[in-house]
């Protein structure tokens, strides 16, 4: 390609990623491109950007005109388009209508149908324990960024994110008590099991799937107008493949797309108008946090709660498949989105930002310690088989 111009893009979604357009020389027009980026990818990563598997499987995916999937220097390139990401969707509304917030019935059928063909597929390619699985690239976003390059805990983001951080060994060790619930772990403790449960040896003995794995809302387009009328459409699919960890697939969506608030997380400088809270007394973190689902999260969770992790567990565990432990496999997989997608504990995150990220990376990764209930616990309660 002979490139007359580059231009890269702000985006706020793609904490990991590189994104932009490229100018063709002559008639070539412009295309926008996408790339994911991270240390230590090239060890442990063997393949990135495999759409064809998932547009072959029967997904509504957007396939690349062209792609580079060696790690390090992957990059895939599509056809540019105009359509707005859900992401972009569903945080206007949030930021019109607070809590209020709803998906219109466009998107909320595009959503509907979108978790039911995701569902399809995994029930069709579900199958036994893979060896081959320990190697499938998922397994970045979750272990690799816990462990060094020899598996050594801490170590890779956990340990330049927080456990080389003064300011979080003084809360590491703490328990926590979030909007009126105690929780059982620690952060650090949090941590130290998620690098003991998502191993990927021991992984490999679940069943796999073909998923793309870190389908969150801004790698979904909303096609037609109005936005949603025409379905949700798939891209950037950099972890597909036809090895993920069953437990693992529906992970990276259900928190970003559902259990997560798009201020704190994506967009820190909005969360002091949540009006969250927070004390440390007696070595516990009290943190009322402001959050209500809107009806927007709810309806996302829902749809992904009924039509993903229902059938999935069911058919898992009618297969004889499904592990004992397989709660604590999804809570430090939940727990790993928010503590590891970005540094919580940065200096440029407001108070009540890094406040609410790690209340929300203990409510996803640990057990109540008391009778009280959430959202994560009522969620793992409504999908059990």
């Amino acid at each position: 390609m002979r490139v007359a111009g580059v231009e890269f893009t702000q985006d706020e979604y793609s904490l990991n990623s590189v994104s932009g357009r490229v100018r063709i020389a002559g008639n070539g027009g412009a295309l926008f491109f996408k790339f994911h980026q991270e240390d230590g990818e090239q060890d442990h990563v063997a393949e990135y950007y495999r759409a064809r598997l998932l547009s072959d499987a029967g997904l509504p995916v957007e396939v690349p005109v062209a792609t580079s999937s060696h790690p390090g220097a992957q990059v895939a390139i599509y056809r540019l388009r105009t359509e707005p990401r859900m992401a972009d969707l569903c945080v206007g509304a949030e930021r019109r209508l607070g809590a209020a917030a709803s998906l219109s019935p466009e998107l909320t059928r595009a959503r509907n149908d979108l978790d039911d063909a995701t569902a399809q597929v995994m029930l069709a390619t579900l199958r036994p324990p893979a060896e081959e699985s320990a190697g499938t690239a998922l397994h970045q976003l979750f272990y690799h960024r816990l462990v060094d390059g020899d598996g050594v805990f801490p170590g890779g983001r956990y340990r330049s994110f927080y456990a080389d951080d003064p300011a979080y060994a003084a809360v590491a060790h703490l328990r926590w008590r979030v909007d009126g619930v105690e929780y059982a772990d620690s952060l650090s403790e949090l941590a130290e099991r998620a690098a003991a449960v998502l191993q990927p040896a021991r992984l490999a003995a679940l069943p796999v799937v073909t998923a793309h794995g870190d389908d969150h809302h801004g790698n979904v387009w909303a096609m037609g107008e109005p936005p949603g009328s025409e379905g949700l459409r798939l891209f950037d699919p950099a972890f597909a493949s036809d090895d993920i960890p069953a437990l693992l697939a529906p992970v990276k969506a259900t928190f970003h797309n559902a259990l997560a608030h798009p201020f704190w997380l994506y967009h820190p400088d909005e969360a002091d108008g949540l009006g969250a809270t927070a004390q440390v007394r007696d070595g516990v973190v009290e943190v009322v946090t402001g959050l209500r689902a809107s009806p927007l999260r709810r309806q996302v969770l829902d749809s992904v709660a009924e039509r993903v992790w229902a059938p999935l567990l069911a058919e898992t565990a009618r297969r004889g498949w499904l592990p004992a432990d397989w709660e604590q496999v999804v809570r430090s997989a939940l727990f790993c989105c928010p503590m590891l997608v970005t540094n919580l504990m940065a200096p440029a995150r407001s108070p009540a930002a890094r406040w609410l990220g790690l209340a929300s990376s203990v409510v996803a990764g640990s057990r109540p310690a008391s009778a009280g209930t959430d959202r994560v616990s009522e969620l793992l309660r409504r999908v059990a088989p």
